[in-house]
Formats: C-alpha cells, structure tokens, sequence
C-alpha cells in the first residue's frame, strides 16, 4: 500500500480499525508523517495514539484537541498527565533553535538561546486555546494556563496564570476538594 493511501485510510476509516491496527500503519509512515496524523486527526483518541508513536508520553483521559504543535525533535521531551485538557492551536516548545540561519554560529545565541528542555504538564491541567509552554517548563497539577498566554517560568500547583508573558492570577481553592472526591472514589 502506498504511503499517501495508509494516511488516507488512518485519516478516514479509522473507526475499522484496532488501536494495534493503527500503530501497525503508521510505524512505517516516519515520524513528521504520524506527528502530522496526531496534529491533524479529527478523533481525540486516535491523535493520542499518533503523539505517543512519536514520543509524546500522555496519561489517561486527557483530550487534546486539533492543531497541537510540539517541537522537540521526536525526543522524548514532553511529558503529559492524566485528565489534562488542551484546547486547540496550544504549542509546546521543548526544543527551540534558529534552524539554517547563520544565528546557529553566533556564540550568544548558542549559548543562551538554542535550547532543548523537558516540558512536564501535570494532572489534571487546562490549557486554554493558543496557549504557547516553552522549554523547561512545568505545569503543575491542578493549574489553568489562559488562551494565548505564553508560558516562560513554572505555573505552581492550583494555580491561573494569563497573559505574554503568563503570569500568577489567582490560586485555585479546589485542592482539597479534589483530593476528597479522589478519597470518596477510593472508598
């Protein structure tokens, strides 16, 4: 089968196939293909299935929706928790470089900024549309990133953050809610 006709039949007659199925054709189609498939796939579970081929560690339960970007090489970089939701348009940058340009050769640059850094979101964290998490940054459990906010320093636990660049606005009083439900759940 040719390349353009598996991405035709992972694209359209996904619902006929096993999640083993999928992974069978699109582990020959390369990693920008299937990344492209995960960024571009009109089903939720389906992209997961395509960002994990490509080294994007997801829990359980999260949704990510269309036109997700990652940039990071197809290493293992970006890590994402369980029941996180990310809108759409959201990019992460985990590695972040000037590609061709002759700025590669400049000494400040290379030394400051040409980065390759893990990106960790934890459970349970909403990523509002266009949202924008650069390298080294962690998203901790519990926190909402604002649409279009762009993300240079840690968000803490619980807490919104907005704005270019995100900065705290008010920490979220759900934390032991959270964690009594879990409890109830588990008794």
């Amino acid at each position: 089968m040719l390349r353009s006709e598996i991405v035709t039949h992972l694209m359209f007659d996904y619902e006929t196939l096993t999640p083993a199925q999928i992974q069978e054709l699109a582990g020959g189609l390369g990693n920008k293909l299937v990344r492209w498939l995960g960024i571009n796939h009109p089903d939720n579970r389906i992209r997961l299935i395509f960002l994990r081929q490509t080294n994007v560690a997801i829990g359980d339960e999260t949704v990510i929706n269309r036109n997700f970007v990652i940039s990071d090489d197809y290493e293992p970089l970006v890590t994402i928790g369980d029941r996180v939701a990310i809108s759409p348009n959201v990019t992460i940058i985990a590695a972040s470089g000037p590609n061709n340009s002759r700025l590669n050769h400049n000494a400040e640059v290379r030394g400051k900024l040409i980065i390759k850094a893990p990106v960790h979101i934890n459970d349970d964290v909403w990523i509002g549309a266009g949202a924008i998490i650069m390298p080294g940054v962690t998203v901790g459990r519990s926190a909402i990133v604002g649409a279009g906010a762009v993300v240079t320093h840690n968000v803490p636990d619980g807490w919104i953050v907005a704005g270019n660049p995100a900065r705290k606005l008010r920490q979220l009083a759900i934390e032991s809610r959270c964690l009594d439900m879990e409890m109830e759940k588990n008794h």
